[in-house]
This record gives structure tokens, sequence and C-alpha cells, in this order.
């Protein structure tokens, strides 16, 4: 099973992917123009508004950009850049229209990566959708159309006077020859026991002491002249479906009943033993994220796992790979790697690739570098400084990438340099974990800096910070060497006590450090932040070191 997660823009790492190479490909890339996405993290204890980040930025313009990548185009694919040509014509040069050229090329590569038994699964809102299917018609054939599946999103909305309400997506399905094929196995949904539809219930309308449904099935044959077949049971002469073996048998397994006497008998049929309600192409029964869902990362587009799940079983090969080349927060990721499948995500932040990153190791204890490869992002010193000196928003992206890196949630800053709503918070980053006993949360804060102007001050802001945030412990991680002072005032601010251990409540690293596996020292047991538990009220002061202080280096798996 592999696993690889780059960093970049999506054409330029599908240029470099092999022909034929993925199984599935299921894309959601957002469209909304002039919109600005932003990541919302909740505080712990669901009280207080969190941290707003700025995700990505929706604002497509026609510009050079576009009009080089449709001229780029006519020698790559010739018939879709001419529908582009009329459809720019038509349109305007626009924010639509520029979005539908840089996806162009995207859809061509994606094309080229999927294998002949393959299928792209593209997620939509009607915005965009009948341009994209017109796209996708010229590039896979239009007979390569299977399905336009629509997922209800969302129950209807408030009365409005100038149309209906808008609560359902489109998944736009098409294969790339006719030798792709569903999985049989995945083309039923689990009854829902307790919301039987009226038609099913009505039918099993029977049901054992147990409480199990069932129904009193036909079991005489359709077919009359089978001789065979035909004698007495229960005083009633059919010709039956079974031999008279296998009839004795269900019978003394109490399968088959007489309802009444002289009554022709029934075989009885439990709705468990049915596969489930058979698909159809629209999909209602898996509801959106709430805002408290446990899976819920903050994430403008996220979409529910069960849905890509369903998505994943139904289209992809148990040995097989998904590809998503917007994968924001990485839950077909997610839901690739809960079903064995192997997997390969592309994002162009930094941001999505750290929130990846701590999901994976948060939900299926997948260490980056050790379960699964980044790829994209720095590798040195050097490269990590040169993407903070990045314009016009490095600082932010390497802040976000070094949160990615020890697996904290980045806080308080965007590409604006906007983050939570009022001044700076003094926070860049938090990780959570679990108290011994598991009853409660602890909360890490973690300063990221990459100036070369470092201090003593800075760790004892960082305290600061602790303490009014109620933390346990501080992490300070810095681009360039910290100094002597640094370090003694960090040994001068104690310990926090979990279970046995002593760890150092100010932890200091640098970039280098971290690129060579060292981690700060957080205790087992990390948590997301939107699981539900109570955080812990520190009121007493943090203990102080004294002559008989222990530092301990976080040992060598953490």
């Amino acid at each position: 099973m592999s696993r690889t997660l780059y960093y970049g823009d999506n054409l330029t790492v599908l240029r470099e992917m092999a022909s034929e190479s993925v199984d599935l490909i299921y894309l959601d890339p957002p469209f909304n123009s002039n919109a600005d996405y932003n990541v919302i993290f909740r505080e712990q204890s669901g009280d207080g508004p969190g941290a707003q980040i700025r995700a990505f930025n929706d604002t497509w313009t026609w510009g050079y950009e576009a009009a080089v990548a449709l001229e780029d185009l006519v020698p790559v694919h010739g018939e879709l850049a001419e529908y582009l040509h009329f459809t720019v014509k038509r349109l305007g040069q626009n924010s639509l229209s520029a979005y539908l050229v840089m996806m162009a090329p995207r859809m061509v590569e994606l094309h080229r990566v999927l294998k002949s038994t393959g299928f792209l699964l593209l997620h939509c809102d009607p915005t965009a959708s009948h341009y994209l299917k017109v796209m996708l018609d010229v590039i896979f054939g239009p007979l390569m159309f299977q399905n336009e599946i629509a997922w209800k999103r969302t129950g209807s909305k408030s009365l409005v006077s100038r149309s209906l309400p808008k609560n359902h997506d489109v998944l736009l399905l098409y294969r790339k020859t006719d030798a792709a094929a569903l999985n049989p196995d995945a083309l039923f949904a689990p009854y829902d026991f307790d919301a039987l539809p009226e038609k099913v219930a009505s039918k099993y309308s029977h049901a054992d002491p147990g409480g199990q449904r069932y129904t009193l099935a036909d079991i005489t044959n359709p077919n009359r002249d089978r001789p065979n077949l035909t004698y007495e049971f229960l005083g009633v002469t059919r010709v039956w479906r079974w031999t008279r073996e296998r009839m004795l048998a269900e019978y003394e397994a109490g399968r088959v009943i007489q309802p009444r006497p002289g009554a022709v008998p029934r075989y009885k049929r439990y709705l468990e033993e049915l596969k489930g309600m058979p698909l159809s192409d629209v999909w209602d029964d898996i509801p959106p994220l709430n805002s408290q869902a446990r899976e819920r990362l903050g994430y403008p587009t996220q979409k529910p796992e069960a849905l890509l799940a369903r998505a994943i079983q139904l289209l992809a090969p148990t040995d097989g790979t998904v590809l998503d080349p917007f994968c924001g927060c990485g839950t077909a990721v997610a839901a690739a790697e809960k079903l064995g499948r192997s997997w390969v995500g592309i994002d162009i932040t930094h941001l999505a690739v750290g929130l990846i990153s701590n999901r994976l190791l948060v939900d299926h204890g997948l260490e980056r570098g050790k379960h699964f490869e980044v790829i994209g992002t720095p590798v040195d010193k050097a490269s990590a400084e040169a993407l903070f000196n990045e314009q016009p928003d490095g600082p932010y992206q390497f802040q976000f990438w070094v949160n990615g890196l020890i697996g904290a949630q980045s806080y308080g800053a965007g590409a604006t340099g906007k983050g939570k709503k009022g001044g700076d918070t003094g926070i860049d980053g938090r990780i959570y974990f679990r108290t011994p006993g598991g009853e409660a949360v602890e909360k890490v804060i973690v300063s990221v800096k990459g100036g070369h102007q470092l201090n003593p001050g800075m760790v004892r802001e960082l305290e600061s910070v602790v303490r009014r945030e109620g933390a346990a412990m501080g992490v300070f991680v810095s681009l360039h060497e910290v100094t002597s002072g640094m370090r003694q005032e960090a040994a001068r601010l104690g310990l926090y006590e979990y279970g046995r251990d002593c760890i150092p409540r100010i932890q200091l690293l640098t970039v280098e450090e971290l690129l060579e596996g060292k981690r700060p020292w957080i205790p087992a047991g990390s948590v997301n932040v939107s699981m539900d538990a109570k955080p812990v009220k520190r009121l007493a002061k943090p203990q102080k070191a004294g002559d008989q202080q222990r530092l301990y280096d976080a040992p060598a798996d953490q």
C-alpha cells in the first residue's frame, strides 16, 4: 500500500505522474468567484469563536496566464481548445471562463493518469457543472459518461421568492473505457432499520420475537413443467423451487412455514439477509457534516467521509489507488486509508498539507516520513528559509509548514497576516493531548519564529501565553539557532508533570532539528480539536525548577 502527499500545483505534479497509474480520481475543485475560503478552528471547549485562517483564495480572473493556458492547450488537445475558444467567446473573458481554461489542462492530465479500468468522479455545484460536463464529454467521450449523481447535502431551507432552495451537489461520473466496472458488492446501501422506506417496511411486516423483520416469500416454481420438483408437501401439491430434501431441511430449520392448515407453504426471508437498498443516482442518505461532527476540521469545503467511502467502495478495487488532486483537508485520503486503498493527494497550500498530516496522525496513527511520504515541502534549512522569504505570504506558509511537521493545528495567521480577530494572540499553533486518565484534554501552545533576532524575552512571552491560555506547555520553533540565554530561560520555567514523567514546560526546537526527525515531547494520545472532551482548568502556578529540576529529552519513540 502506497501513500503519497504532494505540495504544489497539481498540474505540475500530474505531468510527472505515470500514465494509467490510478484507479479512481475524485476531485472537488471549488468555484465561487471572488471568494476567500477560511478554515475555522474551534476552541477545544467548544466555546468562543475559535480562530479563522484563510485557506485559499478562489478569485478567478481573466488575464495573461489564462490566455496563455488556452493557447498552450491547442497542440495538446485541439478539440478541447476549440470548445473553450467558443465558450470564452460566448461567456466573455471573465472569472468563469478563466476557471474553465485553468481546469482544462488538468482534466487532460487526469484522463492520462487514469487506468483503462478506472473512473473519474467530479464533485461540483450548479455554478459551473454544465460547462465541466461538456469539457469531460470532449476529453473522455460522451459515451463514457456514466451518471450524474445528486447528493442531498442540506435539508430544505426557508421559503424564497425567486427560486427553489439549492440543497444538492452534483457528482459527474465518467469511466475511462468500457473495461471499467462498478464493484457489485457496493451497489447497495445498508438499511436503516429505524427509518425503513414505506415499501420495504410494508413488505417485511412480520417480526420474530427477537425483532428480526421478515416476509413470507413464494417458493413455488414459475416453470410448471418440472416433474422432478412436483410433489406433495404439508398436504399441498405444487411444482416447487427446491427438491424434497432441500424443502425438508428448510422446514426443519424453521424457514418454511404454513400460514394456516391447507395453505401453500411459504419461505421466511429475513430483511437482514438482503444486501440493502439498491443505490440510485440520488444519494439522500448521507448527511452533511454538522458543526459538532467529530471528523469536522473547520475546512470550508469539507465533505463527510461516508460520502467518499461510498464512492471508493463503488469505484475503486480493493488493491487500487485513489487520487485527489484538490485534496484540501484530505477527506478522500482519509477514506481511502480507512478502506485499505493506496492514495495520492495533491494540494497547493501548506495549510492543507499540515491538516492532512495531522489528520492521518490522529485518526490513523500514521507518521509523516515514516508511514507516508510528503513531496514538495522543504527538505533542509536553505529551502525552509526560501519558503519563509517567499512573497507575499512566506512567513505564514512557513508557519503552516512547521505546524504540519509537528502535528499542530495552525492558529492565528493567514495569508493576509490576520487570523483570529483582534490583536496578535501570540499563538501560532496548538496541540492537544489527553490527561493520563483520559478524562480531559490538555493544550500545548506553539510559537513559530523565522527571523534572526532571537532573545530570552521571546521565551518569557511564550510562557506568559501558556499561563494566559491555561495550557500545559509551550513549544518554540525557530528557523535559526536559539541563544544560550533562551535555553537557560526555558530551563528556569520548570516542568510539566504527566503521570510519572516530567516534561520541560517550554521546549525549544529548530527547523534543522525537525528535519532531522526530532519532535516536541508531547504525551501520547494526541487528539483532534473537534473531539468532545473537557479542557483542564489550571489555576495553580507552574512549578519552578530549582536546583533539583530534571530536564529530559523526549524519548526516542516520541
